[in-house]
């Protein structure tokens, strides 16, 4: 009989291969990216709302214009909504740039390290595949499942995903996240400004290569995109979220993080913000350090939750007082009401935890609302 108070977590991992471009391969990403743009075009002529929209739009069109198997057609609507919708939003030209392709997991297969792949009527591609021990210990797994691949011209991703059974929590953690700092609600700070160095230090590269050649599209194009300024930002990141799950499983902690939808539009031009402080909030990946939380979490049994943001940092956590006079500079501050002295950060941790709704087998932290005063 099935327990009803057992609860699984989906986790999603993407495990990065390394693979040998050949021509087949370098013509079936290059087709691929022809295909996201045609559709693009599509979408924007003729206004098309919606994904599915979008794919039956293009599939029989695409299918007698490329010549591509089914799939295709199908994953290029998925991609192309995509870069539309995030286009639509910053108000950009959406176009797909990089050489790329996108396929479910029903339509390829993954044995003995070799990528079996479709493209044609009739006409299938295998791909080896470049791994090392932590890349096979995910494809000896028997217990994931395989979902999408995704190919560039240099690697390939495999998305592999598994339900872990949910590890019943003894007390939640909140997280305040800002561009210096991670702090959570029992006290730990974790320093983040590294990431704001690194990208003062390419936007100083960056500069300075465009006063000396301010003409030269080719190194424009090539500086304004560093993918090695978003891997070592990511990589530092990878290492602060691995350790807070760490710490959360060891301590049978549920997760709770503030939901950060739309933080860029409150950080814009005519907001009081200098221009430094504002490129920083736009370069700082915040929903990427979410998503390695929540990931990693996932995949080891830990619940995660998002809760609203309003007030977390103005409301004392000891009376339930909002301060709606304080400001960003104010790091530290004392409560009018009960003279509570108060850190900012920690505070709000604290008041982040106590909105999380995810049950807890332990007595909550002493002088919460309901809770027993020290």
């Amino acid at each position: 009989m099935r327990n009803p108070t057992r609860i699984l977590v989906k986790s999603v991992k993407a495990i990065r291969f390394g693979y040998s471009p050949s021509p087949e391969t370098i013509e079936l990403i290059e087709t691929f990216r022809m295909m996201v743009n045609h559709a693009i075009d599509i979408a924007i002529k003729e206004k098309i709302r919606g994904r599915l929209k979008l794919r039956n739009r293009v599939y029989c069109e695409f299918r007698e214009r490329y010549g591509v198997v089914s799939p295709y057609p199908y994953s290029v609507a998925e991609v192309a909504w995509s870069i539309v919708k995030k286009h639509r939003r910053w108000q950009r030209k959406p176009v797909a740039e990089r050489p790329m392709m996108k396929i479910d997991a029903a339509s390829y297969s993954l044995s003995y390290g070799i990528l079996n792949l479709p493209f044609r009527k009739g006409d299938r591609l295998l791909v080896p595949l470049e791994y090392g021990d932590y890349q096979r210990s995910f494809l000896t797994d028997t217990t994931l499942k395989r979902g999408s691949v995704t190919m560039t011209d240099r690697t390939i991703l495999v998305a592999f995903s598994k339900e872990t059974e949910a590890v019943k929590p003894l007390t939640r953690l909140g997280i305040d996240l800002n561009e210096k700092s991670a702090v959570l609600s029992n006290g730990t700070r974790y320093d983040l400004s590294e990431v704001a160095r690194l990208h003062t230090e390419y936007g100083v590269r960056r500069r300075s290569f465009h006063s000396l050649h301010p003409k030269d599209e080719r190194l424009k194009k090539k500086f304004s995109m560093s993918s090695r300024e978003k891997a070592r930002a990511k990589q530092f990141l990878n290492r602060v979220s691995k350790a807070i799950v760490q710490m959360a499983k060891e301590s049978r902690h549920a997760i709770v993080m503030e939901r950060l939808k739309g933080i860029r539009f409150v950080h814009q031009r005519g907001n009081g913000e200098s221009r430094a402080r504002r490129r920083r909030i736009a370069q700082w990946p915040f929903r990427e350090f979410q998503h390695q939380v929540e990931y990693k979490a996932g995949w080891v049994g830990v619940q995660v939750e998002y809760v609203s943001p309003a007030y977390t940092s103005q409301r004392c956590h000891a009376c339930g007082f909002v301060n709606r006079k304080l400001k960003l500079t104010d790091r530290e501050w004392q409560c009018p009401k009960c003279g509570c002295l108060l850190d900012r950060d920690l505070n709000a941790a604290i008041n982040i935890e106590r909105r999380g709704k995810i049950e807890c087998l332990a007595v909550v932290r002493p002088g919460a609302r309901g809770g027993v005063k020290p």
